[in-house]
C-alpha cells in the first residue's frame, strides 16, 4: 500500500506543477451548487479535484502506514484527507473566480461608447470597428444599426446596441 500512497503523492504533486507551470483552466463541471460547499456532492468531474485528492490523499496514507495504522485505517484516512482536500480546493477557486475582477470587454458594456471603423461597414456587409475600453484597443465585428449608406475605414461611429454573437450595431457619430 506505501507505493500506492507515494504514487498518488507523485502524481498529484506532478499534475499540481504542470498545472502551475503551464496554466490551467480547470476541465471541471464540478457543481457543489453556486458557492454552496457541498463535501458530500464533491465534484468529481474537476480535474482540479483528483489533483488534490491524489496529492493530500496519498500524502495522508503514506503518513498514516509509517505511523503504524493499519490498512483499513490508512485507506479511510487517504480517502477522507483526499476528499475533503479535493472538494476546498474546488470550492475556493470558485469563490475566488467569482469576486475577481475581469480586465475582458463585453459587448454589451459598450453600448454607448464611441470607436472607428477598421473595415467598412455597409448594409448587409458587416465589418470592424475599434474600440478604446479599459485602456487598450478592441476590435469587435461591427453591422450598420439602421440602413443606410456605406460607412468607410476611418469613419467615427456610436455603439448603439450589441447584436448577434456579440458583434456591435453601430451608427454614424462624431468623436
Amino acid at each position: 500500500m506505501t507505493t500506492l500512497y507515494l504514487a498518488a503523492v507523485a502524481f498529484g504533486v506532478t499534475l499540481l506543477v504542470a498545472s502551475l507551470v503551464m496554466g490551467s483552466k480547470d476541465t471541471d463541471s464540478g457543481d457543489a451548487g453556486d458557492g454552496e460547499f457541498g463535501l458530500g456532492v464533491a465534484p468529481v468531474t474537476s480535474l482540479r479535484f483528483w489533483v488534490f485528492l491524489l496529492a493530500f490523499g496519498g500524502g495522508a496514507g503514506f503518513a498514516l502506514t509509517k505511523l503504524g495504522s493499519n490498512q483499513l485505517v490508512a485507506a479511510l484516512g487517504a480517502l477522507g484527507v483526499g476528499w475533503a482536500a479535493g472538494a476546498i480546493a474546488v470550492y475556493v477557486v470558485k469563490k475566488v473566480g467569482k469576486g475577481s475582477v475581469s480586465s475582458g470587454v463585453e459587448a454589451s458594456e459598450l453600448v454607448g461608447t464611441t470607436g472607428t471603423l477598421t473595415l467598412p461597414v455597409g448594409p448587409g456587409k458587416p465589418g470592424k470597428v475599434r474600440v478604446d475600453i479599459k485602456g487598450r484597443s478592441e476590435d469587435f465585428v461591427a453591422s450598420l444599426h439602421e440602413a443606410g449608406e456605406e460607412l468607410p475605414t476611418g469613419t467615427p461611429v456610436l455603439i448603439v446596441e450589441e447584436g448577434e454573437r456579440g458583434s456591435l450595431l453601430v451608427a454614424k457619430g462624431e468623436m
